[in-house]
């Protein structure tokens, strides 16, 4: 009988091949912590320093793209498949080409799919609503990217099948 291995600690500071081994993932899901710049506390800087080790300009950078950049360096060489929630502005202004110039030069990853801004809704106490994209990819290219869009942030998605999807998560 198989029960779930529960490991509690810092993601960003643990080797999470010291968790499972890389040979025995097809994917990696997520939604991880939507922190902005300027709401990071000190260990959260910390967390990024140590990611980001020495990438010019990644101060700027939403602490959700830490997970980007440990996944990626964990899929390297693999076929393993990645899909996280984020915030939306890692896919706007300046983040863009600080985060995806070392996803795609350093890692060669490649978008598969992605979900444009939607509204994001829990359903917890106290709602929070946050505009968020959904972005998957690996370091292996598809041949038929799917790009979900949608008319309004509350709106449905509609699905587009294109050849590429840049980081602005657009067709191109």
């Amino acid at each position: 009988k198989k029960s779930a291995n529960i490991i509690q600690g810092n993601a960003l500071s643990i080797d999470w091949e010291s968790v499972v081994s890389k040979n025995e993932l097809s994917y990696i899901l997520g939604n991880p912590p939507f922190i902005g710049k300027q709401l990071q506390n000190e260990e959260q800087k910390k967390d990024m320093d140590l990611v980001f080790n020495g990438v010019k300009g990644a101060g700027v950078l939403d602490y959700v793209t830490c997970w980007y950049i440990k996944a990626a360096k964990l899929i390297h060489n693999s076929q393993i498949r990645v899909a996280f929630v984020s915030t939306n502005s890692i896919s706007q202004g300046e983040q863009v080409g600080i985060l995806w110039n070392e996803l795609f030069n350093k890692y060669n990853v490649k978008i598969h799919f992605s979900h444009r801004t939607f509204q994001w809704n829990n359903e917890a106490k106290g709602v929070a609503a946050v505009h968020v994209v959904i972005i998957g990819f690996a370091n292996y290219n598809v041949s038929d990217k799917l790009l979900y869009e949608y008319d309004g942030p509350r709106s449905d998605a509609h699905e587009v099948k294109i050849k590429n999807i840049n980081p602005y998560l657009l067709e191109g």
